[in-house]
């Protein structure tokens, strides 16, 4: 009887031990342990996988040989801190590979003791190069946008401040060629000079604020918002009441200009496509978030078309994929008397990082 159980308990024992080698082999993760001088002395099949090595050539090789030479230092100066630290580590680097091209890893560790008494650090290795990719696309995007921005700041600064005052010049000259001796076919011609001279003032503006609202550099936020719901009772017939703040919230240039932008197509498409004639505003700051909702009346959410000249889409899903782009998310609901409620909400501050190192390294 006391064989039998011996060989029961020694065939569970090894059962044991074998989910345990699939879990630790086969997991979704690298797995490594490394000693003192960085050479790997465990490794599971997923991280020879990342290493791009077999596992038996991994044993006995250091880590630094993985990680890819304009990260190497980064990850000398991190192994040393980790190894004298009790708390959970983290950084995030490229990994040579024998492929295409390097891979991002993102390398959690945590010290330990071995059965020798020795200190070893436990790794867990995720790939992260499809995350860094995509971070590095969205980098580009705002950069790209940054870009355009800033022409569009310069063509309306020179349109403003050169062309508009040489209309402005022009006009006050062209004044000054009537008296009152002067023949009214005279006067007639230079009363439609003047007037052709005032609708190209009022387009330059025009198109100045459609390139770049210059009252949002200087004057702010909750003044631009002002200034686009004059504008919108103006040109689109639509009423806007506002609730703003006192002061402008803390949003930064290109955040600041991203929001305008969307209240500015939000209202455009409530006004073309929904029929509203009277939409409510209000931005609210509350602890590291933004809120800024609009209440529209009107029959409805509009058609899929974003406006002139944009490629036809669904409204929503346009102003969602700005609101993405700035970090923020967007919520829409219909209102029981008709009409559409939009909310966009917008975090003020950044999730700290783990640690100083584990800052992603730009695109070489």
């Amino acid at each position: 009887m006391q064989n039998d159980e011996l060989r029961r308990a020694q065939v569970d024992l090894a059962s044991a031990r074998d989910r345990y080698v699939d879990l630790y082999d086969f997991a979704p993760v690298g797995y490594l342990t490394l000693n003192r001088e960085d050479r790997i002395v465990e490794a599971n099949l997923t991280a020879a996988a990342l290493l791009d090595t077999p596992r038996a050539s991994l044993l006995g090789r250091h880590m630094g040989g993985f990680i890819a030479s304009a990260d190497a230092d980064r990850w000398q100066h991190h192994l040393n801190r980790a190894f004298q630290s009790n708390e959970p580590s983290r950084i995030e680097l490229r990994l040579r590979s024998a492929g295409a091209g390097d891979r991002h890893g993102q390398l959690d560790g945590l010290r330990v003791t071995g059965l020798s008494g020795e200190p070893a650090l436990r790794i867990v290795l995720t790939d992260i190069t499809q995350r860094w990719q995509f971070e590095l696309t969205e980098r580009l995007a705002a950069k790209s946008a940054e870009a355009r921005e800033a022409e569009r700041r310069r063509v309306a600064r020179e349109l403003h401040e050169d062309l508009g005052q040489r209309l402005s010049a022009l006009k006050m000259n062209l004044a000054t060629l009537c008296d009152e001796s002067s023949p009214p076919a005279r006067h007639l011609q230079v009363s439609g000079m003047l007037e052709n001279l005032d609708d190209a003032v009022a387009t330059i503006r025009r198109i100045v604020a459609e390139l770049r609202p210059l009252v949002l550099d200087d004057l702010g936020f909750n003044a631009a918002i002002e200034w686009l719901a004059r504008d919108c009772g103006r040109r689109l017939g639509l009423q806007v009441s506002l609730r703003l703040d006192d002061a402008d919230p803390p949003l930064g240039e290109g955040r600041a200009i991203g929001l305008f932008r969307w209240v500015q197509d939000a209202l455009a498409h409530i006004a073309h496509h929904q029929h509203a004639t009277e939409a409510r505003l209000q931005v609210r700051q509350a602890a590291a978030e933004l809120t800024l909702s609009i209440e529209a009346n009107g029959s409805g959410w509009p058609h899929p078309h974003v406006g002139v000249g944009a490629a036809p889409a669904d409204a929503e899903e346009a102003l969602q994929a700005q609101a993405l782009g700035m970090g923020g998310q967007m919520d829409s609901s219909p209102l029981a008397s008709g009409g559409r409620h939009i909310v966009i909400r917008l975090p003020l501050a950044s999730p700290a990082a783990p640690n100083d190192s584990s800052t992603l390294p730009g695109p070489a």
